[in-house]
C-alpha cells in the first residue's frame, strides 16, 4: 500500500490528503493546530519542528505545505528552512520517500514585465524569496527526489481578500501584470506530481503551477467591479498609457502541461465565476 504524508494539512493538503484516500492509499496528515482531518486520514497535530524522528512515519511521498505567521524573512526561514531542515534529519537513516514541496513564483524577482517559464533562473528581490529558495536547496540536498512547485497567487474559496478590496472600492494602484491559480487547480498539480514522483518518472527539480492567462491586474478589476455592480475607482486624471501594466511578470507553464495536466480554470473569469455565489452567500455571513 502507497504511503503518504502530507505535512501541513490545511486547504491544499486537505484536497491533496483526500485525493491520495481515493486512491487507496495509507495517508498521514500534519497540522500545526486543530485536530479535523479528513475521514480516512490518520492525524498527528503538532510543531513538526520539534517532533522526535521516530514520531516521523515511514512513507513514500511527503508534501510538505507551510504557512508563515507573517511576511517577513524571519516568519518566511521559520516556516519554510526550519520546516526543511526538521523533514530532512527526520529522514537521516531511514527509508526515504519522495518529497513535494509548495514553493511560489515569488522566487523570480523579475518586475520588468518580462516572460518568466519553468527555465527561468530565480533571481530572488526580497528576504521571503530567498527563505523559499533556501528551503528548495535544502530539500534538493537532502533527498533523493524533492520536486519544489512553485504557484503562482492561489485563489478560491474562502479566499475573498481581492473581491473584497474591488467592493469596497480601495485604491487599484499602479497596474502591474498578476498570475493566478485556482486552488482546485493547484491541488490538481500537485497530487500528479506526486503520483509521477511515485512511479519513478523523470521530474525537473522545480515546476511553476499556474492557470494560462497572465493578465493585468486592472483588467482583473475590472471585470470583478462590473459582476459586483460597484464602480471602480478611476477617473478622468488616468491616462490611456496607464492601463498598459509596466511591472510585475508574466508566467507561463509548461512543464506541468508536458505531464498531462490540464487546468479546470485556465482563466481568472472561469475562475472567479465559479466563486461569485460562495462570496455573495459568505458576505450575508458576515453581515
Amino acid at each position: 500500500m502507497t504511503k503518504v504524508l502530507v505535512a501541513g494539512c490545511g486547504d491544499l493538503g486537505r484536497g491533496i490528503a483526500e485525493y491520495f484516500v481515493a486512491q487507496g492509499a495509507e495517508v498521514t496528515g500534519m497540522r500545526y493546530q486543530g485536530t479535523e482531518f479528513p475521514v480516512g486520514v490518520l492525524g498527528l497535530t503538532g510543531d513538526l519542528r520539534q517532533l522526535e524522528s521516530q514520531a516521523w512515519p515511514e512513507v513514500d511521498l511527503v508534501y510538505l505545505i507551510m504557512t508563515p505567521n507573517s511576511r517577513t524573512g524571519d516568519a518566511y526561514k521559520a516556516a519554510y528552512v526550519e520546516a526543511a531542515e526538521a523533514l530532512v534529519n527526520a529522514y537521516q537513516g531511514r527509508p526515504q520517500p519522495a518529497v513535494v514541496f509548495v514553493s511560489s513564483t515569488s522566487v523570480y524577482g523579475q518586475n520588468n514585465g518580462a516572460w518568466i517559464s519553468d527555465d527561468t533562473l530565480a533571481v530572488p528581490a526580497s528576504d521571503t524569496a530567498v527563505q523559499l529558495l533556501a528551503a528548495e536547496e535544502c530539500l534538493k540536498q537532502g533527498f533523493a527526489r524533492s520536486i519544489s512547485v512553485r504557484c503562482s497567487g492561489i485563489y478560491g474559496p474562502g479566499r475573498y481578500r481581492l473581491l473584497e478590496g474591488v467592493r469596497e472600492g480601495q485604491a487599484w494602484g499602479a497596474n502591474q501584470w498578476t498570475n493566478r491559480i485556482h486552488r482546485d487547480d493547484v491541488v490538481s498539480a500537485l497530487c500528479l506530481v506526486g503520483e509521477q514522483a511515485l512511479a519513478q518518472q523523470p521530474l525537473p527539480e522545480h515546476i511553476i503551477a499556474t492557470d494560462t492567462q497572465p493578465t493585468s491586474m486592472w483588467e482583473v478589476k475590472l471585470w470583478l467591479a462590473a459582476r459586483l455592480n460597484v464602480l471602480p475607482p478611476l477617473d478622468d486624471s488616468i491616462a490611456f498609457s496607464d492601463y498598459f501594466p509596466a511591472k510585475g511578470k508574466r508566467i507561463v507553464s509548461q512543464a506541468l502541461r508536458d505531464l498531462g495536466w490540464q487546468p479546470q480554470y485556465p482563466s481568472y473569469v472561469l475562475g472567479y465565476e465559479s466563486l461569485l455565489s460562495s462570496y455573495q452567500r459568505w458576505r450575508q455571513q458576515q453581515a
